[in-house]
């Protein structure tokens, strides 16, 4: 039975092939922001629709649940695809490249949707094969903080839901294939803004100002301690400062210097550590220059952490829809992603879905203005879906 259920997903998902691929280029020609996804949205709806799934709309502002039920009553699992764009001016040249300025697919959510979509349509021939509902999530604004799945959650997209899948492309990896990382995957993503404040004055007297240049300077290199001296040499933690604006003229010292940066962590003991020393450095400085410091740390996604049961269960699904050569373990990551939040409440895990080729060209990673895929990996994509879907609701 199993057998025979992997080769019908996989005719389905060829199937529906042409159709992902016109829905992918629809949205990836329009791409729409964070919490302004409304065309994305209702395409969505109304493809869903379409396909005989009951649709909710405007979730979290634009995001759209839609519910599959099959030949009888059961628990629930959930598929998230996330659908909005970033704020890049693309450079592909391709015929359906972004009609929109400053405003691109370069993250591959374009493809999660027309692959949560080409799932849908796989599922919905599929209903007599289980039993319960199949819920997807499409969810908008992943690239921004706070992201979209808090939101989702509170208007009740996890309800009743037992299990919860996504998955991300991949450039590193060929199209088709899929890799599983048990445990954490994905690190916390924190935003630091430091004001340094000290007196101004003229670059040839010095001695009478209190140079905030000097301060951060010192505060950038004692910061760096925070990983070489403070973090376990096996734990995994960044802290980058990648934003520095402070004067105005070569021979004035300035009022003060804005510095702005990024913390990542892989463990919420260690996050929670690296804020209370961010403080102590900082103000520690500032102090013996007779400066002062305004520090703010906004609070972004935490720790992604796939169950493990539930990420070897999706591995050997991938292993008996497309064999163990396609399928792969995945990398740890100091990237974020929202899907954290529904791992946090339900049980499940985020994968990776390969979309490199390189005979093609194919080989930018994302967050590029040349980024694309190879189309034929949605197919990998939405029949992975579609069976861990099923496979979770018989478990």
């Amino acid at each position: 039975m199993s057998q025979s259920l992997t080769r019908r997903i996989n005719q389905l998902a060829e199937k529906y092939y042409d159709e992902m691929v016109r829905l992918r280029r629809t949205i990836h020609a329009c791409p729409e922001i964070a919490f302004e996804e409304f065309e994305t949205g209702k395409l969505v709806a109304e493809t869903l629709e379409k396909t005989g799934l009951v649709v909710k709309r405007g979730v979290a502002k634009t995001g759209v649940v839609g519910s599959l039920h099959g030949k009888k009553p059961g628990k629930a699992v959930a598929l998230r695809s996330d659908m909005d764009a970033l704020p890049i001016t693309e450079a592909t040249g391709l015929p359906f490249a972004s009609k929109n300025p400053g405003k691109m697919h370069a993250c591959g959510h374009d493809s999660h949707t027309a692959i949560g979509l080409g799932a849908a349509m796989i599922l919905s021939e599929l209903k007599d094969e289980f039993a319960g509902e199949v819920r997807f999530l499409f969810q908008p604004s992943e690239e921004r903080n706070p992201g979209g799945a808090p939101y989702m959650i509170e208007e009740g997209a996890l309800d009743g839901v037992s299990k919860v899948f996504g998955l991300h492309v991949l450039a590193q990896a060929e199209a088709g294939t899929v890799g599983f990382c048990p445990g954490e995957m994905m690190a916390s993503a924190d935003e630091l803004y430091i004001t340094i404040r000290g007196k101004s004055g003229h670059g040839a007297r010095p001695h009478h100002t209190i140079d905030p240049v000097v301060v951060t300077a010192q505060v950038i290199l004692a910061l760096q301690t925070l990983v070489s001296r403070n973090l376990d040499p096996f734990a995994q933690g960044v802290i980058s400062i990648c934003s520095i604006h402070g004067g105005f003229a070569p021979n004035i010292v300035p009022n003060e210097v804005k510095l702005v940066g990024t913390l990542r962590a892989m463990s919420d003991e260690w996050r929670n550590y690296a804020h209370k020393r961010i403080h102590e450095i900082v103000n520690g400085i500032c102090f013996s220059a007779r400066a002062e410091a305004e520090i703010k740390i906004d609070l972004g996604y935490p720790v992604l952490v796939n169950d493990e049961s539930e990420t070897a269960f999706a591995e050997s699904c991938a292993t008996e829809l497309f064999g163990g050569d396609r399928v792969f373990r995945a990398e740890r990551l100091m990237g974020a992603e929202d899907f954290a939040y529904y791992l946090q409440k339900v049980p499940g895990t985020f994968y990776r879905l390969g979309i490199r080729n390189e005979a093609e060209g194919i080989t930018a990673d994302i967050h590029n203005d040349h980024f694309t895929i190879d189309e034929s990996s949605m197919k990998a994509g939405a029949a992975m879906q579609a069976y861990l879907a099923i496979q979770a609701l018989k478990d």
